[in-house]
């Protein structure tokens, strides 16, 4: 279904580019049967544009052909005149240019999209945008989603709170990310709880990467092992010092015990050697 799915799409692609570029010669050929010779040439425009965005690798090429195109009607059936003539040759230039430019442009922008996906994808952090006005996650890369153990296309349009349990949160969130840092420093970073597909809560350090346009986008790293481990090193700890004061107060107790015994066996002593009782000094114990 897939598949399927992307073919329709090529098809749909290459019938609109058909459609508009036929539209633009049937037009030329009317206007130049019927002596009009202003509005014509910028039906052209239109399917240069759709080709510079839909295939900006060949978008030079067609440019080039739909342009040899125009000018041959204007050769047939422009009557020969010199001024369309000198207009369409201009008009020529300007759908080449217009091809050359827009299709130079159109790469860099989709390498550039390849380049940022690309990051987005392999980085071993977590990496989400959400818009701050609706609150909707507009993109989250695979990590952050599997993190969470969630499909990465199931967590895109849903809102925030879908995943960021702590509406509290989220609104200190936003209104420190709505405050200009102060020359020199970034946008500080926050622990927040996230709710997994299961129920399960993780906790992530998130910080604010780019804030434009009313959406932010945040890093997050996931450091729910880390607390557990620390929350499990401070049990340990606690409960090594209740031993110990456990301990301490046995031996205490053991002490005053024998101290108690050796007392009683020095009175005994000296009532059996010397016939009377002679009260030992607390030195001597």
């Amino acid at each position: 279904m897939e598949l399927l799915s992307v073919e329709n799409t090529e098809v749909l692609r290459l019938f609109l580019v058909a459609v508009v570029s036929i539209g633009a010669f049937l037009t030329t050929v009317f206007s130049l049967m019927n002596g009009i010779f202003n509005v014509f040439p910028f039906h052209y425009i239109l399917p240069i544009i759709l080709v510079i965005y839909l295939y900006p690798e060949r978008s030079v090429l067609f440019s080039l052909v739909l342009s040899l195109m125009y000018i041959s009607f204007i050769y047939l059936l422009g009557s020969a005149d010199p001024t369309q003539i000198a207009i369409a040759t201009a008009w020529f230039a300007i759908f080449i240019t217009l091809g050359v430019v827009g299709s130079s442009y159109a790469i860099k922008l989709r390498e550039e999209r390849t380049r940022v996906r690309n990051i987005l994808d392999n980085s071993q952090d977590g990496i989400f945008c959400f818009d701050t006005k609706d609150l909707r996650i507009r993109e989250i890369n695979p990590k952050c989603a599997h993190w969470l153990k969630f499909n990465r296309q199931d967590l895109i349009g849903k809102e925030i709170s879908a995943i960021w349990t702590d509406n509290n949160e989220i609104r200190q969130f936003i209104s420190d990310v709505n405050e200009e840092p102060e020359k020199g420093q970034k946008h500080r970073e926050r622990e927040a709880r996230f709710r997994q597909k299961d129920g399960a809560v993780s906790r992530f350090v998130i910080s604010p990467m780019l804030v434009t346009k009313g959406q932010v986008l945040c890093s997050a790293v996931d450091i729910t092992r880390s607390k557990i481990v620390d929350e499990e090193i401070i049990k340990t700890l606690n409960d090594l010092e209740r031993q110990v004061k456990e301990r301490t107060a046995d031996l205490e107790r053991l002490n005053e015990k024998l101290r108690a015994e050796i007392l009683e066996c020095r009175r005994f002593e000296s009532t059996v050697l010397n016939g009377h009782p002679l009260p030992p000094k607390w030195e001597d114990i």
